[in-house]
């Protein structure tokens, strides 16, 4: 078996990614890191940046997204959670889109069109146990399944270790290791990893390398020729580059939080060690805070569950309210007596402010075609309902939708 890693010294720094992280991200990194005595971790959501020489992506680390209450943390052992992720993903992306259509201050920063790129998911960062900096098997397996996905338009993998040292031991460790020529592996591999790494060095060139183990089934895809011609012109066009410097975040006087960047892709397929670097929040576009209704999820059930026990149907949908970023969180209600449809429009940090209220006849909904959107034309027929109908008492965070629903939906009559 090769070796799973790259170190400094045998790697071509032109064809690996820079790594630039905003500083909150490194933020929430070191809290969860310390907030969880066990494995622990949020996916990463970014920019990745063409760059001119045809090599890797550069890649900006702009947010984490955590997993919801379905994450599985153990002490050796970490499994993001499913929907909530995903959907929060979701409004970043359709809100980061809506920010490159309109370039609400997108265009601001210094840079200028390099951050006018899709929204991706970059990979993720999570805890290891004790002082283990490098990925483990599971860490490569996972990877390189994601980055194999057909269905995946992302074929690279940013992959943030973050463990927790104590302060005095830091220096002693780091000087030791620094000292080694190749990371600690399995014993069971090792001299079988360094003997394919001299295979591949002393191959002549555009030949397969002779002498080399048979790949196992979870690197099959290496044994193939132009896989491994591939990675001896990575050997052979590898320029010396300095020590690879990880993250060091002090503490107190008796901790430290470190964390080192990997990566790897679908060309380079292995890991490779990298040296980020570290920015103001102010020099990377932020993306839009995260609507209310993913945000809170049990304000969401009570403000449904009392709609629906005043009789309510309802339907949410996140539209564009306003032409510009957050998107709005929007609630249909409807009742059979009622002649009205009501649309409640919440901004993304609801309850701060009060919702605004939509009317639509109920009978512009009667003739809906097969094809047609419901809240395409329910948004289309509808008009605001005047200031003079909403109640005189001010809003407050402790009140509901419901709340201004009882109060208003009286006072509309048919055709007014």
């Amino acid at each position: 078996m090769r070796n799973l890693f790259v170190r400094p010294g045998g790697r071509a720094r032109s064809k690996l990614p820079r790594v630039t992280i905003a500083q909150r991200v490194i933020d929430k990194i070191v809290a969860n890191a310390l907030n969880y005595p066990t494995e622990t971790g949020e996916s990463l959501v970014g920019l990745a940046v063409p760059t001119p020489n045809g090599g890797e992506p550069d890649l900006y680390v702009l947010e984490t997204i955590p997993p919801d209450e379905t994450a599985i943390r153990l002490s050796a052992y970490f499994e993001q959670g499913d929907d909530l992720q995903g959907d929060i993903f979701n409004w970043y992306h359709d809100n980061w889109e809506l920010i490159r259509r309109g370039k609400h201050g997108l265009f601001g920063l210094g840079g200028g069109a390099m951050y006018d790129a899709p929204l991706t998911h970059l990979g993720d960062w999570h805890k290891h146990p004790g002082t283990y900096y490098e990925p483990s098997m599971g860490d490569l397996d996972t990877a390189r399944e994601a980055i194999s996905d057909p269905n995946d338009a992302t074929p690279q993998l940013l992959v943030m270790l973050a463990t927790v040292w104590d302060n005095g031991a830091v220096d002693a460790i780091s000087a030791l290791r620094n000292e080694e020529s190749e990371p600690a592996e399995p014993a069971e591999t090792t001299a079988a990893a360094q003997g394919n790494d001299a295979a591949l060095e002393n191959a002549p060139e555009g030949a397969p390398p002779k002498g080399i183990a048979p790949a196992d089934a979870e690197l099959d895809d290496l044994a193939d020729v132009a896989g491994l011609a591939e990675a001896m012109d990575d050997l052979k066009d590898a320029e010396p580059v300095d020590d690879v410097q990880p993250i060091r975040i002090p503490v107190d006087a008796h901790t430290v939080i470190r964390i080192d960047c990997w990566y790897i892709s679908r060309r380079l397929r292995r890991f490779r060690h990298l040296t980020p670097q570290v920015v103001p929040d102010s020099e990377l576009p932020a993306l839009p805070v995260v609507g209310w209704h993913l945000r809170m999820p049990d304000r969401l059930r009570a403000e449904v569950d009392a709609l629906t026990r005043a009789g309510y149907a309802i339907s949410l949908e996140e539209l564009d309210a306003d032409h510009k970023a957050p998107l709005e969180c929007c609630l249909s209600l409807a009742r059979l007596e009622s002649h009205y449809i009501l649309i409640a429009v919440t901004a993304a940090d609801y309850p701060q402010q009060r919702p605004t209220l939509r009317r639509a006849p109920m009978s512009a909904m009667k003739d809906l075609g097969d094809d047609e959107h419901f809240w395409d034309r329910l948004w289309r027929v509808s008009e605001p309902v005047p200031e003079s109908l909403y109640p005189a008492w001010a809003w407050t965070p402790e009140r509901q939708i419901i709340d201004l629903a009882r109060e208003i939906e009286p006072r509309l009559t048919e055709g007014k």
